[in-house]
């Protein structure tokens, strides 16, 4: 039969993308670029047709991901661990099927053979087993149309024997470290860019430069490419390192042994800018260089609007006004270098585009030589102070600049403090108690008009009882939204088990379901909370307040 021409995941380029190459057994174990390069006649001739409606329930689901907004580098993930399972269907001639008890079964091998790698044989970490058998589970019980109580995730092995790593609050002093490092960071990829010019790219090699720690140390840098380096390192003078000197004297034009100094300069400017935007790495990848417009936001910032890749509308970020010449200095470094590209930052693969994914292991391995700390532009990506200083060129910032740069910190910077958690907590206390469900309260049960008769009266013992109280006060905030997806989804489980309740669960979970709504509705800030709040709900990341007691259901 001819190949497959429908099971592709629509509006995603790439070979991923196509799902037909799971019809043929051991097409799930192969690179898709070399399946599809080398795909033949005959290979179409081998299509298991029985598997047919399974893969198109599975193309329907990414599909139905992608008109929802899902993210490209979330639907790889999600592909990527479908095809691990696809192997592994491969490998014990197990035959799919689209009924729910069959593929229950299946699944539950499948989860078995994740929990005996990890916990019983040792091949594999537990993390690397549960996110596997995790991401799977959520998968196939979309393509069932499983309700959330009904989830295969609340029946797998491994899942319920994975525990986290508990998140902890950073002391004063961790969190003064952690910021010393991302200064340091900051810093040392200011000048490593600096250094890097057109003319230093064609001059003589190394590239010599200092750079300046945050303390006011100097830390002299000597910059060269990494097969001409371990050339000149050669104990004896050979004719590699003959020829490694002779590659190193000024040239015209720049081949291949000079490229990772364009890449090491476009690295280092990568984590500059999103340091400075706070953008993520994967819209970063996708902005176009060209038709930048800039616009004066208050004294000290510019809104800089240009465009993504392949015209998915604008992309707009803010940047301090002494980046601007910087990021103009970038634009003609990669006007040069690049000008068949049309991208800011080309040095990504067209799949890495799409996924966010990238290389980062040329800097990585210059950072460590020079004893520099590597974090990851996704760990600090939302902290702008760690190179404003280094960027002004002013160590005397004015008290405005400073407190905006407090302010964006404040907002952004994610590790728990225990410092700002007690100062937090004793304002809020003063000004706001807390109800159970971590709305606002004044501790002064009173019935809504519109509570129906089914439903306990207000109180301040029973959580549902928060829920038609004249003083519950809902709260504008993303931790308040996730108590209420996670309070939801208790819910959800309740009413699935054969117990006599003492609230009807259904109008419980219409009301939170009216809350999330109205949050949904209400602005874009507030949408974005209750989608992110629902993805935590999926990952199985509960809210603090209710996740014992949602560990004690499934672990039933």
């Amino acid at each position: 039969m001819p190949k497959p021409d429908n099971l592709t995941i629509k509006e995603i380029e790439g070979a991923w993308s196509d799902l037909s190459r799971w019809l043929v057994k051991g097409g799930a174990a192969i690179n898709p670029r070399w399946f599809y390069h080398s795909a033949t006649t005959n290979t179409w001739k081998n299509v298991i047709k029985d598997r047919l409606p399974f893969v198109e329930a599975a193309r329907d689901y990414f599909n139905y991901e992608v008109t929802r907004g899902t993210k490209v580098s979330s639907l790889a993930g999600y592909a990527s661990y479908m095809n691990t399972f696809m192997q592994w269907v491969d490998e014990n001639n197990i035959v799919l099927s689209l009924d729910d008890n069959e593929l229950e079964e299946i699944y539950l091998a499948f989860d078995e053979y994740c929990y005996q790698s990890a916990w019983i044989k040792k091949e594999v970490k537990k993390s690397s087993a549960y996110h596997k058998s995790f991401n799977v589970s959520q998968s196939l019980s979309k393509i069932l149309e499983r309700p959330a109580h009904a989830l295969l995730r609340y029946k797998s092995r491994t899942v319920k024997a994975f525990s986290r790593t508990a998140k902890t609050s950073v002391s004063r002093a961790a969190e003064k470290q952690h910021l010393g490092d991302t200064s340091t960071l900051g810093y040392y990829c200011v000048d490593l860019a600096n250094a890097i010019t057109i003319e230093s790219v064609y001059g003589q090699l190394p590239i010599r430069a200092n750079s300046f720690r945050p303390d006011g140390t100097v830390l002299p840098i000597s910059i060269v490419p990494p097969g001409l380096q371990s050339a000149l390192d050669g104990k004896r003078y050979n004719r590699s390192r003959a020829w490694a000197e002779k590659m190193c004297a000024p040239t015209t034009s720049i081949g291949r042994d000079r490229a990772p100094l364009l890449r090491l300069r476009l690295l280092a400017e990568l984590v500059v800018f999103v340091y400075q935007t706070g953008i993520n790495v994967s819209l970063a990848l996708q902005i176009e260089r060209k038709g930048f417009k800039y616009k004066s936001q208050g004294n000290s910032d510019w809104l800089v609007t240009g465009r993504k890749g392949r015209k998915q509308g604008p992309a707009s970020f803010t940047i301090y006004k002494e980046y601007r010449e910087r990021f103009k200095r970038l634009i003609d470094f990669v006007d040069h270098f690049y000008p068949g590209d049309t991208q800011l930052f080309p040095i990504a693969t067209k799949s890495g585009r799409q996924k966010g994914t990238i290389n980062y292991d040329v800097l990585k391995n210059h950072a460590a030589r020079d004893d520099v700390p590597w974090i990851p532009p996704r760990v600090t990506r939302n902290t702008r102070a760690n190179f404003l200083d280094r960027q002004s060129g002013d160590p005397n910032l004015s008290d405005e600049m400073n407190q905006h740069t407090r302010e964006v910190f404040r907002q952004n910077y994610e590790r728990p403090s225990q410092q700002r958690a007690m100062t937090a907590l004793t304002q809020f206390w003063k000004n706001s108690p807390v109800s159970l469900i971590n709305s606002g309260c004044d501790a002064k049960p009173e019935s809504t008009e519109d509570k129906p008769s089914g439903v306990i009266s207000p109180n301040c013992i029973n959580e549902s009882g928060c829920l038609w109280c004249k003083s519950h006060r809902d709260i504008d905030s993303e931790d308040y939204v996730w108590s209420l997806a996670t309070f939801r989804h208790l819910k959800l489980i309740e009413a699935a088990q054969p117990i006599k309740r003492e609230i009807p669960s259904d109008l419980v979970i219409d009301r939170l379901s009216n809350k999330l709504q109205a949050f949904k509705d209400r602005n874009e800030k507030s949408r974005k909370w209750v989608e992110e709040a629902l993805l935590r709900i999926e990952e199985g990341d509960y809210h603090p307040t209710w996740k014992n007691v949602l560990n004690f259901w499934e672990s039933r």
